[in-house]
């Protein structure tokens, strides 16, 4: 049982590292600003929050750490420092998505990544748990 948790985190790793890889490209490269219409359904504090990000760069900084996670949960030895890099990535994207936003497929798209990391983060508690342990 153990050697399967082994191999679904790293299975659940990579994917996780390649999606965020994808996601943290398509921010510096591949996708303009948003520009969000009068037919828009979503609220306008989400459209104005994110065009804000966009428009000062702060998405292309967002986009760095991404691919600099997702780079690090692909390789072994630097999957549980990925993670910890990721965590506060997805939890503001969760969280901006929870209190803005009102489509509840992106809590699932969103809910989904975080709740992989923090497995991850868990998973590997032996390692990390040395280093708030005082002696």
């Amino acid at each position: 049982m153990k050697r399967f948790f082994q191999v679904a985190i790293v299975v659940l790793s990579i994917a996780l590292g390649l999606f965020f890889i994808y996601k943290g490209i398509n921010k510096h490269f591949l996708s303009p600003c948003k520009v969000y219409g009068p037919e828009s359904t979503i609220p306008l504090e989400y459209q104005q929050v994110i065009s804000g990000m966009c428009n000062s760069g702060m998405l292309v900084v967002i986009g760095f750490f991404q691919v600099l996670s997702g780079i690090l949960l692909v390789i072994p030895r630097t999957r549980l420092i990925g993670a910890i890099v990721l965590l506060p990535i997805i939890l503001n994207i969760f969280l901006l998505h929870y209190f803005l936003d009102n489509r509840p497929h992106e809590l699932v798209e969103t809910g989904i990544p975080l709740a992989i990391t923090i497995l991850i983060i868990v998973f590997y508690y032996p390692k990390w748990k040395t280093i708030f342990i005082l002696k």
